[in-house]
């Protein structure tokens, strides 16, 4: 009897995983994608070649802004999940594609969410190539950055940053995807972040946010070294 009560609490912290599967891997992947492109041709101007910070904050946010046409519909789907205001993933999918009021509210998240995501897009990854460039730059610092373990280390502090410092468009998406009264329709991201400012303080914004942090910091680290992996293997054996 234990062990199934234990079975069904694990079941339960995987709540919505098909639908944070469907929301990071093809945004992510299209993020990276456009990041690169976006990269390679800034750096390739004259403006670029002596700002590579900026071009890396750019870059990843024009990608990042890319990636979310693709998230935020996937993030809907999982946030009614992990709510319990749908049952599973297929029950989320169906609500959204008959209630009409409820695609609205999802555009409007997305709006949101773009004040969230563009922003840590472009921190992580600037963080992650900027002090990757300042370590190969510097001739008193004997630190392989190319190595799996420091390419996960960098990614992780670009994450922990980045996550910390969205926290407070987190809270105010999260609020107006799980809105259910209609309060919030007709008010603008910066109306409602006020509101719940007024309410609660502003540490109401930053609700979360050791928690958003400490997930998003491995995830981040993880996501990047492993991609730094791949492009280095590809690179070398001359796959693209």
């Amino acid at each position: 009897m234990e062990k199934t009560a234990l079975l069904g609490e694990v079941k339960e912290l995987y709540r919505g995983l098909a639908g944070n599967l469907v929301k990071e891997a093809p945004s992510s992947a299209l993020y990276l994608g456009v990041y690169e492109i976006a990269k390679t041709a800034l750096l390739g101007t004259a403006f670029g070649a002596n700002n590579a910070l900026v071009v890396y904050l750019v870059a990843g946010g024009v990608g990042e802004l890319c990636g979310s046409v693709i998230r935020a519909p996937a993030e809907a789907l999982k946030t009614m999940t992990q709510s319990g205001l749908a049952d599973d993933f297929g029950a989320a999918a169906k609500m959204l594609a008959t209630d009409g009021a409820r695609r609205s509210t999802v555009v409007f998240a997305w709006s949101s969410s773009l004040f969230r995501d563009v922003p840590m897009g472009a921190i992580q990854i600037a963080i992650f190539e900027g002090l990757k460039t300042f370590i190969l730059q510097s001739p008193d610092i004997d630190i392989d950055v190319n190595t799996l373990q420091a390419e996960a280390l960098l990614g992780a502090l670009g994450g922990l940053i980045g996550a910390y410092v969205t926290t407070p468009t987190d809270v105010i998406t999260t609020r107006i995807i799980t809105d259910e009264s209609g309060e919030l329709e007709g008010l603008s991201v910066v109306e409602l972040g006020k509101a719940i400012a007024a309410d609660g303080g502003v540490g109401a914004l930053f609700e979360g946010a050791r928690e958003r942090s400490l997930y998003w910091a491995p995830a981040i680290g993880i996501f990047l070294s492993c991609y730094c992996s791949i492009r280095q293997y590809t690179a070398v054996n001359g796959i693209f």
